[in-house]
C-alpha cells in the first residue's frame, strides 16, 4: 500500500521561519557562511519533517491486515490442511495392507490328574478337573505375523472420500463468510473513526477561527464599542469548544485502538485516516446462500452416501504366519502359514437405511425452507437500503444547500462583529446553529457510507 504523508501546522510554522531566516542570511551574511548556514538549516527542516510527518493509513490497510491476522482464517486454513490430509488417511485405511503382529500364551490347567494335583496336559483323565480339551486344547502358545487387505472396495473409498471434499469445501465456505464478516465490521468501525476525524477538524477550525474574532474583540473592548462580558463571553465558548475537542480526540483514539484490535496488530500512533472509498460491489453470479445450501445438501448426500458403505458386500484377503501350539513339546516344529478370503454380505438389519433415507429428506425439505426464506429477505433488505440511501441523498442534497446559506450568514455576522453591530451571544447563536448543522451533515454522511457498507453486505 503506498503511504501518504500530511505537514502539521508545526512543519508550516518551521518552513515559513526557514525562509525568513534564510532571506535575513542572504542580506547580512557573505557567501561562504551564507551557503553552510542554508545547508544546516535545510537538514534540520527535513529531520523535523520526518519526525513530524504521519503515515496516512486506509481503509484498505485494516482489511489486508485482518485476513492476514485473523485466527479463525488462520485456523480454517489448517483445517483445509487437515482435510487434505484426511484424503491420504482414507487411501491408507481402505486401500493399503494392514500388518500387525500378535503374541498369546494360553494356560488351561487340570487339577486332580492321575493323583496329581495340578497338570498341563492334552490326555486328562476322565476324574479330572478343568476346561473340556476340546476347547483349549491344555494351552496355547502363538506368535504370528498378520497382513489383511480390503479387496473391491473402490466405491466405499469413493464415497468417503466424496465427503470429505464436501467437508473441505464447507470449510472454504465458513472462511469466505468470516472474512465478509470481518469487511463489515471493520468498515464500519473505519467510518465511525472517519467521522470523528472531521469532527475533529471541524472543531479545531471553529476554536481557531473564535480565537481570532477574540482579538477583535479585544480591541472593541478597548474601544468600549463592545462590554468586557461580551469578551469572557466568548473567551468561555473557546475553552469550551477546546473541551469538546479534547473528547472528540479521545473518542478517536479509542476508535483507532479498537480498529487495531479487530486487525490483530498493535496498537500505532495513528492522528489521520484516508476517507473512506466504498464502491457498490456488483452482484454476483451465484449469492453466497445459494452456495452454501448445494453445500449442506451435498452433505446430506455424501452422508447417506457413506452410511450405504455397510450394505455393500465386504471382501477382504488375510495372511498369516509365525509360531502357533496347543503344547511345548516339539514346538519349535509349529512354525507355520496360513492365508483365507473373507466375505461378508448384509442381509438385514431392521429397515435402518430406509429410516436414514427418510430423515435426511426431512434435512433436505428443510434446507429448502431455509433457501427461499434467504432469497426473499436478500431481496427485500436490499431495496430497502436503496431506498434509504436515495432519501438520505435527498436529505444531504437539502443540508448542502441550507449549510450555504448559514455559512453566507457566519460572514456577514462576522463582518458586524469586527464593528461591533452585533451582539455576541447573537453570533454565538449562528455559530452553534451552523455547527449543529454541520454535525447533522457529517452524521448524515457517515450513515450513507454505512448505507453503502449495509447495501454490499446483504447483496453476496
Amino acid at each position: 500500500m503506498v503511504s501518504h504523508y500530511f505537514f502539521p501546522r508545526q512543519a508550516l510554522l518551521f518552513l515559513k521561519t526557514f525562509i525568513f531566516f534564510t532571506v535575513a542570511l542572504k542580506k547580512k551574511m557573505g557567501k561562504l557562511i551564507m551557503k553552510y548556514t542554508t545547508l544546516t538549516l535545510t537538514l534540520f527542516f527535513l529531520g523535523f519533517l520526518k519526525v513530524s510527518a504521519q503515515e496516512i493509513r486506509g481503509l484498505d490497510f485494516y482489511l489486508e491486515q485482518a485476513k492476514v491476522n485473523t485466527p479463525a482464517l488462520l485456523e480454517n486454513r489448517n483445517l483445509e490442511q487437515i482435510g487434505q490430509l484426511q484424503n491420504k488417511l482414507i487411501l491408507a485405511q481402505n486401500k493399503a495392507f494392514q500388518i500387525n503382529a500378535t503374541s498369546e500364551i494360553l494356560v488351561a490347567p487340570y487339577f486332580d490328574n492321575n493323583g496329581k494335583p495340578i497338570d498341563i496336559t492334552t490326555t486328562p483323565s476322565p476324574n479330572a478337573f478343568g476346561y473340556d480339551v476340546g476347547i483349549t486344547n491344555g494351552g496355547l502358545y502363538s506368535t504370528q505375523l498378520n497382513v489383511t487387505k480390503n479387496l473391491f472396495n473402490q466405491a466405499v473409498v469413493d464415497n468417503l472420500l466424496f465427503q470429505n471434499k464436501i467437508k473441505n469445501e464447507a470449510i472454504l465456505l465458513s472462511s469466505e463468510e468470516i472474512e465478509h464478516n470481518l469487511i463489515k465490521n471493520i468498515t464500519d468501525v473505519y467510518i465511525t473513526t472517519y467521522q470523528l476525524q472531521l469532527q475533529e477538524e471541524f472543531t479545531r477550525e471553529i476554536a481557531s477561527d473564535l480565537e481570532n474574532r477574540l482579538q477583535v474583540v479585544e480591541l472593541l473592548v478597548k474601544r468600549a464599542v463592545l462590554m468586557e462580558s461580551d469578551y469572557l463571553l466568548l473567551q468561555l465558548d473557546i475553552e469550551s469548544k477546546k473541551l469538546e475537542l479534547k473528547q472528540i480526540e479521545n473518542n478517536f483514539k479509542a476508535s483507532i485502538a479498537q480498529l487495531h484490535s479487530l486487525i490483530g496488530i498493535p496498537l500505532e500512533s495513528i492522528s489521520r485516516i484516508e476517507q473512506p472509498d466504498i464502491a457498490s460491489i456488483q452482484t454476483p453470479i451465484d449469492f453466497y446462500y445459494n452456495k452454501k445450501f448445494q453445500n449442506d445438501s451435498l452433505q446430506i448426500i455424501a452422508d447417506q452416501q457413506v452410511f450405504n458403505n455397510q450394505y455393500k458386500p465386504q471382501v477382504s484377503v488375510y495372511a498369516n504366519t509365525g509360531l502357533n501350539a496347543v503344547e511345548l513339546q516339539n514346538i519349535e516344529h509349529r512354525i507355520g502359514a496360513s492365508a483365507g478370503l473373507r466375505l461378508t454380505v448384509p442381509i438385514y438389519d431392521g429397515g435402518q437405511r430406509k429410516f436414514s433415507e427418510l430423515q435426511n429428506n426431512f434435512k433436505k425439505e428443510s434446507l429448502e425452507y431455509y433457501r427461499e426464506n434467504s432469497k426473499i429477505k436478500m431481496i427485500n433488505e436490499l431495496e430497502s437500503v436503496k431506498q434509504q440511501i436515495r432519501g438520505l441523498e435527498e436529505t444531504m442534497q437539502l443540508m448542502d444547500d441550507q449549510l450555504q446559506k448559514q455559512k453566507n450568514i457566519l460572514e456577514i455576522y462576522k463582518g458586524k462583529l469586527v464593528q461591533g453591530q452585533v451582539s455576541i451571544v447573537d453570533y454565538l447563536n449562528v455559530i452553534q446553529n451552523y455547527k449543529q448543522n454541520v454535525y447533522a451533515k457529517l452524521q448524515m454522511q457517515t450513515n450513507h457510507w454505512l448505507l453503502q457498507s449495509q447495501y454490499n453486505f446483504i447483496n453476496w
